[in-house]
């Protein structure tokens, strides 16, 4: 079987044509560039630090270690999350993204990629799939989820947010309040992606409403309706910092810091510059 031919990466190369954002490469054993990602995090938290404040000075020009930290977590979200995000509500499958399987690609020392280091995966019985070695087989929606919360967050995010505590130092409520954002921005990009909407606004229950998890209550999302367009927007309990780096001191539209009504005159705003398409 050629890895064009392996189930995820079939899958992740799928997504990945709806939106960029939901790609994952997989490492070829013999590619340069790549190491692993665990190492990162268990280095010297000096090479942490000097990693995540050139990356916020780079990013959005800060030298506050609160603000450069959620600039850094946010990139390595969007890179994780985006991909775990839509394999789970398009396929109900959970790529394996613990720390250890996770590997970067750099450039002249900066990070340009996250990958996976084996296609590892976990699907249901009913998943054409299942028999593939590198699936892992669960009985059910329950067991999906709960080794999505074991891979994503308990194996790799809470380890993360701890070494960026310990070495920045970041924040550890902006931390988690990131976590949450991305997983919500994931859900808004699949809401226009996908015609039949009822599995995105499932997954944002099963997210936010879940006690045990790292993202409880971190946003609230509701499908918001203009002009005959509609769009899955999450209101964030916490905030990301950006607005410190923004000579205006704006906030995001989303933001805690945001009256409500005006997140809400915000969201519509998107909805009337949105391009129509096919899938509403």
């Amino acid at each position: 079987m050629s890895r064009t031919e392996h189930p995820l990466i079939h899958s992740l190369g799928e997504a990945g044509e709806l939106d960029p954002y939901f790609y994952m490469p997989v490492s070829e054993v013999n590619d340069t560039g790549w190491s692993p990602a665990v190492a990162l995090f268990q280095a010297e938290d000096t090479s942490l630090r000097e990693l995540v404040m050139s990356y916020g000075y780079e990013r959005w020009g800060t030298t506050n270690n609160h603000v450069a930290a959620s600039a850094f977590i946010m990139g390595y979200l969007t890179r994780l999350v985006y991909p775990m995000v839509s394999q789970y509500v398009l396929k109900r499958r959970v790529p394996r993204v613990t720390l250890e399987n996770l590997v970067f690609h750099r450039t002249d020392g900066r990070i340009d990629a996250t990958g996976l280091r084996r296609p590892q995966f976990a699907v249901l019985p009913n998943d054409p799939a299942a028999g593939h070695p590198d699936a892992e087989v669960l009985r059910s929606e329950t067991d999906l989820y709960r080794r999505l919360k074991d891979w994503v967050f308990k194996s790799n995010l809470e380890i993360v947010i701890a070494a960026l505590c310990r070495s920045v130092p970041a924040s550890v409520k902006v931390s988690q309040n990131a976590v949450a954002a991305s997983c919500a921005q994931a859900l808004h990009r699949l809401y226009w992606h996908v015609e039949d909407k009822s599995p995105v606004l499932k997954a944002a229950e099963t997210f936010f409403g879940d006690e045990s998890s790292l993202i409880y209550r971190q946003v609230s999302m509701e499908v918001i309706h203009h002009e005959g367009k509609s769009g899955f927007f999450a209101r964030r309990a916490g905030c990301c910092l950006v607005w410190r780096t923004r000579e205006d001191k704006l906030y995001c539209s989303n933001c805690i810091l945001r009256p409500r009504e005006e997140q809400t005159r915000r969201f519509k705003a998107m909805l009337e510059r949105r391009q129509p398409t096919g899938i509403r």
